[in-house]
């Protein structure tokens, strides 16, 4: 005998829920953050994931119907309200999505991959729209260090390639600070000479990007002092690389924590230029708008670039005092 296909009603009631109850259960469970919002803007379902995804609760963003759009990243704002204003209300009902940055509870950066679409009732009555927020910060991520590797890949070409073509040391300085900032996307980049003076100064001589007055101010010395024990004084006097995770918690960074926030300088790295003698004649400097961004793969690129200038200012200086001979 042929069976009778069973109906999602009733298997809803052999599982001991109603349909309803059924379907809420399952939206409950998912990872994703989802909401159906009616047609006037109020909640009529908020799912429990909305906490693992913003760190706020149910009952907070309840509480607060407009918390959401708040959290929205101020750069990401506008672009949200404009596909609030595209979908929302009875005349203009379309699928859409749309990803953005919101600010969680912890004070951290999460993007969340937004989708919502009309929902309407038996009777073809527009009911408002059902939404999901996606935390997708694990793929942006990866994303956005793929695309800083291959910009890092392009400086580490164009930096050799003005190595190359140098004539003139001071150019190829600054050459080299505006490729590192123009094309790896840092936020400034300088160098510094080492001087043995007595206050053992690193005296900046070339920059670029975002400066706004710090070198002025930075009153760095490669002495086992205070000011000398930043990335930029260490790397001067042990000859090693050093990296500045975060302005916020590194103590190594107190002295130019407050410039360098004003700037939007969230670390740093410094990297010595080797002369023929096996010291150190000059650092190469490095500041990012994001803490944590120097990985063990961006160290060795720059590194390079620092190599392949201080061999490029050797060939400078010997093609000099070769042609004062003459």
């Amino acid at each position: 005998m042929e069976e009778t296909p069973q109906r999602s009603g009733e298997n809803a009631s052999s599982a001991g829920f109603s349909t309803e109850e059924l379907y809420r259960r399952i939206a409950d469970s998912v990872s994703s953050w989802e909401y159906w919002l009616d047609p006037q803007g109020g909640y009529v379902y908020l799912s429990p994931a909305c906490e693992s995804v913003s760190g706020y609760s149910r009952e907070e963003l309840l509480a607060d119907p407009g918390l959401f759009e708040r959290l929205v990243h101020v750069d990401d704002r506008a672009r949200f309200e404009q596909h609030i204003e595209r979908t929302h209300g009875s005349e203009r009902q379309e699928d859409a999505e749309i990803e953005i940055r919101i600010a969680a509870r912890d004070g951290s950066e999460r993007w969340i991959r937004h989708r919502c679409t009309p929902m309407y009732g038996p009777d073809g009555r527009y009911l408002g729209r059902w939404a999901s927020n996606e935390n997708i910060s694990r793929y942006k991520l990866a994303e956005e260090r793929l695309l800083r590797l291959n910009r890092e890949l392009l400086a580490v070409r164009d930096c050799a390639r003005a190595v190359l073509q140098a004539t003139d040391e001071k150019k190829l300085l600054y050459d080299t600070c505006r490729i590192i900032c123009n094309v790896a996307g840092y936020r400034m980049a300088w160098i510094g000479t080492v001087e043995h003076d007595e206050a053992k100064t690193v005296r900046p001589v070339a920059w670029s990007g975002v400066e706004d007055g710090y070198l002025a101010s930075v009153d760095i010395t490669w002495a086992d002092t205070e000011r000398g024990r930043g990335p930029t004084g260490t790397a001067a006097r042990t000859g090693k690389t050093v990296v500045l995770e975060d302005y916020a918690s590194d103590p190594s960074g107190r002295p130019w924590r407050e410039r360098a926030y004003q700037r939007g300088y969230r670390s740093s790295i410094a990297i010595p230029l080797s002369d023929p003698d096996g010291g150190v004649r000059a650092v190469l400097n490095v500041y990012a708008s994001q803490p944590y961004v120097f990985t063990s793969g961006a160290v060795r690129l720059l590194e390079e670039v620092a190599e392949d200038l201080a061999a490029g200012i050797g060939a400078l200086r010997a093609r000099a005092s070769s042609a004062s001979t003459q």
